[in-house]
């Protein structure tokens, strides 16, 4: 992905699962590009805990914030919209992308 000075950046992916379709859960990654960006999960109303988060510095200074959840299948095959938001208050933006089973996008 390209970063351009003074722009927050995202990405939402759904992970391929590596078991067999019927592991029970479904694995979501966003990544985020800033200088200070902070990555908050979403579903519906409901705040989710990130299972893990990854920080890189970048030479020109900027940072990737890379976090993931694992949601259940059954969530998943409900079709709920999983939401994630990037925040940097050195930028002073906020951005956020969501994704279901039923919009069968990112």
């Amino acid at each position: 992905m390209v970063f351009f000075p003074g722009e927050l950046s995202m990405e939402l992916l759904l992970v391929p699962s590596e078991e067999s379709s019927g592991s029970g859960t479904q694995k979501l990654m966003c990544s985020g590009w800033g200088f200070n960006p902070k990555i908050k999960w979403l579903s519906g109303p409901e705040q989710r805990s990130a299972a893990d988060n990854e920080i890189r510095m970048g030479e020109d200074g900027h940072v990737t914030l890379t976090s993931h959840i694992t949601v259940t299948q059954q969530e998943w095959n409900e079709g709920k919209d999983f939401i994630c938001e990037v925040d940097d208050k050195d930028l002073q933006k906020t951005v956020r992308k969501s994704t279901s089973l039923c919009t069968g996008s990112l």
